[in-house]
């Protein structure tokens, strides 16, 4: 009966774990296999794709924002295994040690994450015109929530730890990386003055 028991509760992990996962993946699949069929067929849709994202700069950057944007929910969702007490350590780990002295480079790691994020969700979006303060305001609106939705994920779905130093790292990451597309892109500015 053990034996019987343990098959059972890997399986059910296995299937929960890449729930979300597959259903992702499904989705998508079915959105592709309709477009395909409306095209008529898959090669057609797939020479369509490489057309379009050839020909247009703005589907390349949408593009590798999504990219990195799953890469981050594939790090901070998708690829988790179940986690016994999602408030295990709420307030997170500050500095580089951890409580026996061992090295801790997570808060570290989720501040670089965002960074892209953030640089390439401006790019993405050069086509509008932000304010310096407008865009410093988004940053951290945007990593703040976009952290905040992943760390409940976490928590409610019991695939890491809910905690608040993630929260904040997260967010200052975002920030920076709006202060850096503001350092290197400043010609897609809209001056303060503007009644726009």
């Amino acid at each position: 009966m053990m034996i019987f028991k343990n098959i059972l509760t890997n399986i059910l992990s296995g299937l929960y774990t890449g729930f979300f996962e597959s259903l992702l993946l499904a989705f998508f699949f079915m959105f592709f296999y309709l477009t395909a069929k409306k095209e008529g067929g898959f090669k057609v849709a797939i020479q369509g794709l490489f057309t379009k994202f050839k020909a247009s700069k703005d589907l390349r950057r949408v593009f590798y924002f999504v990219f990195y944007l799953f890469m981050i929910l594939s790090r901070t969702i998708l690829g988790r295994s179940l986690w016994i007490n999602p408030l295990n350590n709420v307030i997170g780990t500050w500095s580089l040690h951890d409580v026996d002295g061992n090295i801790f480079t997570e808060g570290v790691e989720n501040l670089i994450l965002f960074i892209p994020l953030m640089y390439l969700y401006f790019v993405m979006k050069q086509n509008q015109s932000f304010s310096f303060f407008a865009l410093i305001k988004k940053s951290v609106k945007i990593s703040f929530l976009f952290s905040l939705g992943i760390e409940f994920t976490q928590l409610f779905l019991k695939l890491g730890s809910f905690q608040l130093s993630d929260l904040v790292y997260n967010t200052l990451g975002g920030l920076i990386g709006g202060l850096i597309y503001a350092l290197f892109h400043a010609k897609y500015f809209k001056k303060e003055s503007d009644p726009s």
